[in-house]
């Protein structure tokens, strides 16, 4: 894992690691600035970090779902997130509806980058449920299946190709991103 901070700057605290202690430490380390760079956050991690690494890419991010200072754009995001086949799990900071208009678009923007990349959004109650909230993740990554298929269209124009995966079994829930960009 590593951990990017996105304020009125966005710094990588701490590169990729698979030492949880030397993460927790730079977890506790990070304090909160002022403004919001999210969709430049997203879109630098997914395409500096993330777009090169083979196998299973995953971002998890804490956030409002306010962004006040990117120069890009929900659109661009969401397509450098699919172009590097990121799936984004969020976790909103927003307590239970209580911040009234504003919040309610930012969770949707949380939401949105969630389905359409094949992650979750999760909005819990009170700061002491985001422990819940990483647990739910983790087992969802543990008990995920990949389906794969091969385009009739041979075309690489770079297009976004949706996808829907259906299933006649009513106890399972499918759940996938929205579609690819062929490479």
């Amino acid at each position: 894992a590593l951990l990017i901070t996105f304020d009125s700057a966005i710094e990588l605290v701490q590169d990729y690691t698979d030492n949880a202690e030397v993460l927790a430490k730079a977890i506790r380390q990070v304090r909160p600035g002022g403004g919001t760079k999210m969709f430049d956050g997203i879109y630098l991690a997914c395409q500096e970090k993330l777009k090169a690494e083979a196998g299973r890419k995953v971002l998890i991010l804490i956030s409002d779902g306010d962004d006040n200072l990117s120069l890009g754009t929900l659109a661009g995001t969401l397509e450098m997130a699919q172009k590097s086949d990121v799936s984004i799990y969020t976790i909103s900071t927003n307590s239970s509806g209580f911040f009234g208009i504003t919040a309610r678009k930012a969770d949707k923007v949380l939401k949105r980058l969630a389905d359409d990349t094949g992650g979750r959004a999760f909005f819990p109650f009170k700061a002491e449920d985001l422990s819940e909230s990483f647990q739910d993740i983790s087992a969802e990554l543990r008990s995920q299946y990949s389906v794969a298929y091969r385009s009739s269209n041979p075309a690489r124009d770079g297009s976004f190709r949706s996808v829907k995966i259906e299933t006649d079994r009513k106890n399972l829930r499918v759940k996938a991103r929205k579609g690819y960009y062929p490479a």
